[in-house]
């Protein structure tokens, strides 16, 4: 049976609760499968929110995977972001720019701990 807080972040949202009051193990039960259900039902940016809540990192580089097959490199690099995994962060850097996506390819490197490549694309991409 589905735990009703899982309903609860579903309809109202992730901030709709409180879960710091149940332990480790079963915040990330609650958040995996919400995190489930929100990538079944095409809420993309909510899953990988609530994914990285949960920690789920070998969820979300799979997933970061899948969307960089599909080329859509957006979603993937929001998905490479909480991981911090340096490699994949600047690949998806690069495809950014390509997509002519700055601001986001400089949270990738910045995120990949590459502060120089990120201050670069900031100083010399930067939108408005």
């Amino acid at each position: 049976m589905e735990h009703p807080i899982v309903e609860k972040i579903l309809k109202d949202g992730i901030n709709s609760v409180n879960i710091s009051m149940l332990d480790e193990p079963a915040q990330r039960r609650i958040l995996s499968d919400v995190g489930e259900k929100l990538y079944k039902q095409g809420k993309f940016i909510d899953a990988i929110e609530v994914m990285a809540k949960a920690n789920d990192f070998e969820k979300l580089m799979k997933l970061g995977d899948s969307f960089l097959a599909e080329k859509k490199t957006e979603l993937a690099t929001l998905c490479f972001i909480p991981t911090k995994d340096k490699q994949k962060l600047n690949e998806a850097a690069v495809l950014c720019i390509q997509s002519k996506n700055y601001r986001l390819a400089a949270k990738a490197y910045e995120a990949a701990d590459n502060r120089q490549m990120a201050s670069f694309i900031q100083q010399n991409f930067a939108e408005g």
